[in-house]
């Protein structure tokens, strides 16, 4: 870095111009004044000048070392990131942060520089994800299973979790572009890792979830839009309490999002089928076939009774499908349409209460960007004689309920309400119905220790699976940065209890508990986003 030397020349030279002007005037007082006089005032001139010349020097020390710490921090400014980078390396090979942070030498000044290209190029870049795992046991010491009612979406999840999962987000924005306010190009990759239980590796999935581009604010006519194109989650609508995604359109494709209406944003997409081996949670494989095409339109953020509204309205065709996957089943081609209405309060007693209402009917009845392959409803069937499936007489209506409030400092909880009714077009199981209902209340004893407490039922009917209900319970001792519902990461202990109807038996956690109508389970859990 260039450092300016005008200062310290200019004292330097008022210093030696004093040296040189002081001297004569001493010399021109030696001669009136008596001999021992003289001698006297000339001991106390030198004093002065040595005062003055040790003032100056520190002066001038001062003044070297304020430039020295101005020039770190510019140099930290310049590059913040690549200055941590450097310090890591510099402190393995024996400097200190000061001593890397404040290059002197050319051969260090030229290292500075790369440092400043690598930050460059770095700085587009944001790293994200989410993970989950842990271990349990059930009361026989066998390793823990979680307990799912047959035909329900979702589980409640506190100490119900048996998988390792884990997505990594990766983000990049171009820096180096002379890109204007609003503007932004993006790109985005996250693949997942997931083994479903803690029984070994056998059934590890590792699997792509997102890979898209994203540009913003280039369409002068629209420049609050985004347009998009890639395989991509879009705009996924869940309940963290069970993990339950109600609306999940994820999937290849393109649209254009955030048409600014006045009131509301539009945004509209064309979607297919995925590549993605996971369910919408993670939690386990996906058993679906990509043969849907989705015309998916959105009208969010309303301004409606001080809340936000959400329109949604999809329109869908599948082809027939023979066979897929080796499933032995039959599902006829299909057109179809699906809508939902959302209303959210965004502050509900220090947090949010969500409201939908969902309905659709043919190919666009499970609110998802794929068909089903109906793995599992084919039993008893074979291919010379399939399953047949008419998603012409398939119909489904939803309604959630979904409220996490914080009325007080160390107090918080969560609830949800399901209704879930379905045909899904098979003519020998014409309707299905799963009803949910839990609670999560927490409270927190101080900043970090917590206890939270779960306890969920959920109520299936079908012709072709067991009918019942299924009720679970959790106590968990929780340890998390900042007392908040939402503060992540989390530690976990916990004990889990369930129990479920005479009919369910040998259908939940059936490789332990199939002779049983209730369980245990105790462990540890660990979960953070960033």
């Amino acid at each position: 870095m260039f450092r300016s030397s005008r200062p310290l020349m200019s004292v330097l030279t008022s210093g030696v111009m004093f040296g040189a002007v002081l001297p004569a005037a001493v010399a021109q007082e030696n001669l009136d004044p008596p001999q021992g006089q003289a001698i006297q005032e000339m001991a106390r001139i030198r004093d002065e000048i040595d005062q003055m010349r040790a003032d100056y020097e520190a002066r001038i020390k001062s003044l070297e070392q304020k430039l020295v710490q101005m020039e770190k921090q510019v140099a930290n400014q310049q590059a913040q990131p690549a200055a941590k980078s450097a310090a890591i390396g510099g402190a393995k090979g024996g400097l200190t942060a000061d001593e890397v942070a404040a290059p002197h030498t050319p051969e260090e000044r030229e290292a500075l520089a790369d440092s400043v290209e690598f930050a460059d190029f770095t700085r587009g870049f944001k790293f994200h994800g989410y993970f989950r795992s842990g271990y349990g046991v059930n009361e026989d010491g066998e390793v823990m299973e979680a307990f799912r009612a047959p035909g329900a979406q979702a589980k409640y999840r506190l100490g119900n979790e048996t998988e390792t999962y884990l997505e990594t987000g990766f983000d990049y924005h171009f820096p180096n572009f002379d890109l204007h306010e609003g503007e932004e190009v993006l790109v985005s990759f996250r693949p997942a890792y997931v083994v479903s239980n803690a029984l070994g590796n056998s059934e590890t999935e590792i699997t792509l979830r997102e890979a898209y581009g994203k540009m913003t604010g280039l369409v002068p006519a629209i420049p609050e839009a985004s347009l998009w194109a890639g395989l991509r989650f879009y705009d996924r609508k869940d309940v963290h309490m069970n993990d339950f995604y109600y609306l999940d359109m994820s999937g290849f494709g393109g649209g254009i999002e955030g048409i600014d209406l006045g009131s509301g944003k539009l945004s509209v997409a064309w979607i297919g089928g995925s590549i993605d081996a996971l369910t919408s949670n993670g939690s386990q494989r996906s058993e679906t076939v990509n043969s849907k095409n989705n015309l998916d339109i959105r009208w969010s953020d309303i301004d409606v009774l001080n809340g936000k509204g959400f329109v949604w309205l999809n329109v869908a065709h599948s082809g027939e499908q023979i066979l897929p996957d080796g499933v032995n089943v039959i599902i006829d081609s299909s057109t179809g349409a699906a809508g939902a209405l959302g209303y959210e309060y965004p502050d509900f007693f220090g947090g949010y209460s969500r409201t939908m209402v969902q309905y659709g009917v043919g190919s666009a009845f499970n609110f998802r960007s794929s068909s089903s392959n109906f793995a599992g409803a084919d039993a008893g069937f074979t291919a010379e004689d399939p399953l047949l499936v008419d998603l012409g007489e398939a119909w489904h209506f939803r309604f959630v309920q979904d409220v996490v409030i914080e009325p007080f400092e160390r107090f918080g909880l969560q609830g949800t309400f399901i209704w879930d009714e379905a045909n899904g077009g098979i003519m020998e199981d014409p309707r299905q119905t799963w009803i949910s209902a839990g609670v999560r209340p927490v409270y927190y004893f101080n900043d970090h220790f917590s206890l939270a407490w779960e306890t969920g039922m959920d109520y299936v009917s079908a012709d072709l699976r067991p009918s019942g209900s299924l009720y679970k319970t959790t106590l968990a001792a929780q340890l998390s940065p900042a007392p908040e519902y939402f503060s992540r990461p989390v530690l976990r202990a916990f004990v889990t209890w369930a129990t479920w109807d005479e009919d369910l038996k040998g259908f939940v956690a059936p490789r332990t508990q199939a002779l049983s109508r209730d369980g245990v389970s105790v462990g540890v859990q660990v979960e953070a986003w960033w």
